[in-house]
């Protein structure tokens, strides 16, 4: 049970048009005061909007450094972690992808260093989390705990260039919060512990909002606006627990599995998760299943397995391995005790 009041929760957020050439007003308007930036982001980001930003401070007589992250794993973390120690800025803004976040808001958490979650695409609910996932030596994610950022700015009309196979995978991502709070309400049930039912509820509500739309184009205002406030929600969710756990059960444990036994991975984690969240809602009978299904459809989501590279065997080694990735955590995985025959089945029956 998360304490109330070592919640470390984001001190803001704001969601919509235009917001890039106003980010100085808004951090001002929240009252963040600096004299010093250091904005993280990779070529392509620093391409987008690296100009606006920087000019934008410089009007106000404020000194940025800007330094590329092309890579989310320790050697960057090391080297970000260094030049805040040696630049000492009052504020870092990461403004890029999922890489680009996580690199900055573990650097920026470790020295206790304000930090602002720019993202330039929504592919995962890690905008808003305490949750940093960085690759180790073996060049496997791992996720680290540290403090969620300061402020959330996320301006639609940078997120609309991303490709739409990113805002697929953030919906993906979101809607397998649908199994993994079922998996964190069963583990109660086993009395094996207890999450708090606000945070499942905050973790699952941006995924039922989108259930009950039916969006011709995934690129519409208003659909962004939804699916962002979902992963903003999301991460909020997992704030208050202060873990990954109301949005990663036993779906995000088998696209870890995917991780450790096959990488490089060609595939995005929401894709994995989104594909797994389908088996494992399968296992689970999990009542918004036949909806996930409909919108995966509308969108043409990928919800085969071969969609991730791996044919029914390597799944199936991906499934039996998937319990002893995070063993504490109990989910419909560790219930069922699953057969490989018994996998298989799941897989044909749904035609996954």
């Amino acid at each position: 049970m998360a304490n109330a009041s070592k919640i470390d929760l984001p001190s803001f957020f704001e969601v919509g048009e235009q917001k890039i050439e106003r980010l100085r007003k808004i951090l001002n308007h929240h009252d963040v005061t600096f004299n010093s930036v250091l904005l993280l982001g990779d070529r392509k980001t620093f391409l987008i909007g690296a100009g606006p930003i920087s000019e934008n401070f410089a009007k106000s007589n404020t000194i940025v450094y800007r330094e590329l992250v092309d890579n989310s794993d320790e050697p960057n973390v090391n080297r970000i972690k260094h030049i805040i120690k040696e630049r000492q800025p009052d504020l870092v803004i990461g403004f890029g992808g999922g890489k680009v976040l996580d690199v900055a808001k573990l650097a920026a958490g470790e020295h206790d260093t304000r930090f602002i979650s720019v993202p330039t695409t929504l592919s995962n609910d890690g905008i808003s989390s305490p949750v940093a996932v960085i690759k180790n030596k073996e060049n496997i994610p791992i996720s680290h705990i540290t403090k969620a950022p300061y402020g959330v700015i996320v301006d639609v009309d940078i997120v609309k260039k991303a490709p739409t196979r990113h805002i697929k995978a953030g919906l993906g991502d979101l809607i397998s919060n649908l199994s993994a709070t079922f998996d964190a309400r069963l583990a109660s049930e086993k009395g094996k512990e207890q999450v708090p039912e606000t945070a499942l509820r905050m973790a699952e509500a941006g995924a039922l909002n989108l259930l009950a739309t039916h969006p011709d184009d995934i690129k519409e205002t208003d659909f962004l606006l939804m699916l962002t406030r979902g992963l903003i929600k999301s991460g909020f969710a997992m704030c208050i627990v202060g873990s990954s756990r109301p949005a990663s059960g036993s779906e995000h444990k088998i696209s870890h599995s995917m991780d450790h036994l096959y990488s490089p991975r060609k595939t995005l984690h929401g894709e994995q998760t989104g594909v797994a969240a389908l088996f494992t809602m399968a296992v689970q009978e999990n009542p918004h299943l036949q909806k996930v299904k409909a919108l995966y459809e509308k969108i043409a989501f990928p919800i085969k397995v071969k969609k991730l590279y791996l044919n029914d065997d390597q799944f199936t080694k991906v499934v039996l391995k998937a319990p002893s990735i995070r063993p504490e955590r109990y989910t419909v995985l560790e219930d069922r005790d699953l057969s490989a025959n018994e996998i298989h089945a799941v897989l044909k029956e749904h035609h996954l």
